[in-house]
């Protein structure tokens, strides 16, 4: 069904959008637009009002639909604290695609282009926006803005507008918790180093770390950034606190999450962490080892390299399509090496494993992972010998319910751990964020 719908919303909406949006456009028939978004905007905030259950006084937050945001924004639709709209991807970038020119579309391409003639074409669209917003916001229809990085293109028309209606647009930084390899290539893209004065009110970020990721990329000074961790991590928190109440000895998955990228500088660590956890599997019969990888083509890629005796091993899985969360109840042990699954699942009491050989050191020198080898929230491992021990050790009741007992001593190291990266991971990031979003916008009224 949800195929269906895409291919609806792709092949035959978005088309005849694009004639409506162009035609509008042109003839600069703005008030077809507005009425547009009215509708839109509308059906939306009354599901969430007369179906929701929602307060019809809650102030109307626009957000455009993110892959990369996505996590958060699901988590903010919930709230019943705001009525966050989202506008969808077969809206926003139909409208995007009847202002600028293919030249200019992309994240960063937009912001790189600033000849006299680039210039005039962003201003057009700007001023085609602004009489729009405008009788939006006065409709109660768009109070606030939330928006995921500061450099999307199709934001920039609105985020314009909404600067000069005194309407708050804040933006969180999706991009948020790099490591040290990825921060300097981060910094350091063109757009950025140009000094682009981009547009928000405030800049939300997921941990302390980030604020000098915002500040050395041009993107916002320490006064314009706000620390509130990601909405996503409520889910993470409720799932790890529901599996508290499960009994250990119910737990029978072993979980890998592969790094079989070339991005992580590990390459020979990973071919033999996955062959050394292949034998496990196979030592192990009462328990299901599950490879979870990113992508399709890193699974294809992945199967491709096992040999015939590892894939027929019958309690070990290779998948890239199943959701984590759908089996963390169930999740005995996590290995990887820089997840941010890692970095998530610091908030529970499970067993965390980092293989840390071969060029796994190499990698940590370079910068290249999340890690603190002096911090004690995480088990680093330095020998295939030790890794095997340890594994094995695990999948034994009596020797996992005294690890248990370890990590609890050590809760306030994983939370240290966290600060820098996720600030918190306590249930209650969605609500900070919809409250700086209330208060910003009350003070703009």
């Amino acid at each position: 069904m949800n195929k269906i719908v895409e291919i609806v919303e792709h092949k035959v909406i978005r088309k005849l959008l694009y004639i409506f949006f162009l035609l509008s456009y042109k003839l600069n028939l703005k008030i077809f637009v507005f009425l547009f978004f009215y509708m839109y905007i509308s059906i939306k905030k009354y599901y969430k009002i007369f179906i929701l259950k929602n307060n019809k006084n809650n102030i109307t937050v626009i957000t455009f639909w993110r892959q990369s945001f996505l996590k958060d924004q699901v988590e903010l639709n919930k709230s019943k604290d705001v009525n966050l709209i989202m506008i969808k991807p077969y809206v926003w970038s139909t409208l995007t695609k009847i202002f600028y020119p293919k030249y200019m579309r992309g994240q960063i391409k937009y912001h790189l282009f600033v000849d006299i003639d680039s210039i005039k074409i962003k201003k057009k669209a700007e001023q085609f926006i602004f009489p729009i917003l405008r009788q939006l916001n006065k409709k109660q229809l768009a109070d606030s803005f939330i928006v995921g990085n500061v450099d999307y293109m199709e934001h920039q028309s609105w985020g314009d507008a909404a600067k000069k209606l005194n309407i708050p647009f804040l933006v969180m930084l999706c991009e948020g918790y790099f490591t040290k390899y990825w921060h300097n290539r981060f910094i350091n893209q063109e757009h950025f180093l140009a000094e682009t004065k981009f547009i928000y009110d405030k800049v939300l970020v997921p941990g302390t770390s980030a604020i000098n990721l915002a500040e050395e990329a041009n993107i916002a000074s320490e006064d314009d950034i706000i620390v509130t961790g990601y909405p996503r991590t409520d889910t993470t928190y409720a799932i790890f606190n529901k599996i508290k109440k499960v009994s250990s000895n119910e737990k029978n998955i072993i979980l890998l999450i592969a790094f079989n990228e070339p991005n992580y500088l590990a390459d020979n660590l990973w071919t033999s962490v996955l062959d050394e956890f292949c034998n496990l599997a196979k030592n192990n019969k009462d328990f299901t080892f599950i490879i979870k990888t990113k992508k399709p083509t890193l699974t294809s890629s992945l199967l491709d390299s096992m040999d015939k005796n590892q894939k027929n091993i019958t309690n070990l899985k290779v998948d890239d399509s199943f959701d984590i969360f759908e089996i963390t109840e169930k999740l005995r042990v996590v290995i990887s090496f820089t997840s941010t699954f890692l970095l998530e699942a610091m908030c529970g009491k499970l067993p965390l494993i980092v293989p840390m050989w071969s060029d796994g050191i190499e990698s940590y020198k370079a910068g290249a992972t999340f890690f603190d080898l002096n911090n004690s929230g995480l088990d680093y491992i330095y020998s295939v010998q030790d890794f095997n021990t340890l594994i094995n050790d695990l999948c034994l009741q009596n020797k996992y319910e005294d690890y248990l007992i370890n990590i609890e001593q050590n809760l306030n190291a994983r939370k240290n751990f966290l600060k820098p990266f996720l600030y918190k991971v306590d249930g209650q990031r969605t609500k900070a964020i919809t409250n700086h979003i209330i208060e910003l916008t009350k003070q703009a009224l």
